[in-house]
């Protein structure tokens, strides 16, 4: 399902919800259990949930229990959305892994995040 930058906006005030930004980044390397540590930076973030229409639907490119999220590239504060990527989770009650990005820009800005998650 494709939708427009108005679209998104006002989907995302209107039936949007408040989720978590999981950044899920490689911490410290411990010698002693051989182990790399990660380490979680969590941000609340306004999101969009819809699932993936007929049309788009292809046996080989989507998997059980994959949704498409759509992201404010902004932060309640007003600061910059840290751009997700696939070792990253959002977080809305379930812990989703986050499969693909895209970008939505306009120019150089981005307006929003495009991913596909996967319980």
């Amino acid at each position: 399902m494709a939708f427009d930058t108005y679209t998104l906006r006002m989907l995302l005030k209107e039936h949007g919800m408040d989720v978590v930004l999981r950044k899920v980044d490689e911490g410290a390397y411990n010698n002693d259990t051989g182990t790399i540590s990660t380490v979680n930076t969590d941000y609340t973030v306004r999101a969009y949930f819809y699932d993936f229409n007929a049309d788009t639907l292809l046996p080989t490119s989507i998997q059980n229990g994959e949704r498409r999220v759509v992201l404010s590239a902004t932060l309640p504060n007003g600061s910059a959305t840290p751009k997700p990527n696939a070792t990253d989770q959002i977080i809305n009650g379930d812990v989703l892994d986050i499969v693909k990005v895209f970008e939505v820009k306009s120019g150089n800005s981005t307006l929003f995040y495009t991913l596909t998650v996967r319980d």
